[in-house]
């Protein structure tokens, strides 16, 4: 599974905005992709970068999730 594959660069972009408003950690994720981008792992060549990619955003889901569930108690 390539995630931008194919994708045009408006359309890709169009998605990570959408991505990033519908999570609560808006910050750590959009340093999570400025970090990965910035070392070039947001095109997803290869298995090993679909899995880091996909591990990092996880981690940031888990963060999320832990962060409201903080708030809820």
């Amino acid at each position: 599974m390539r995630f931008n594959e194919g994708l045009p660069a408006k359309t890709a972009n169009r998605l990570v905005k959408q991505f990033c408003d519908e999570h609560s950690e808006r910050n750590l994720l959009a340093f999570v992709y400025g970090y990965l981008g910035e070392h070039d792992l947001l095109r997803v060549r290869t298995d090993a970068e679909k899995y880091l990619l996909l591990a990092a955003l996880n981690l940031v889901e888990c963060i999320a999730f832990a962060g409201d569930q903080t708030l809820a108690g």
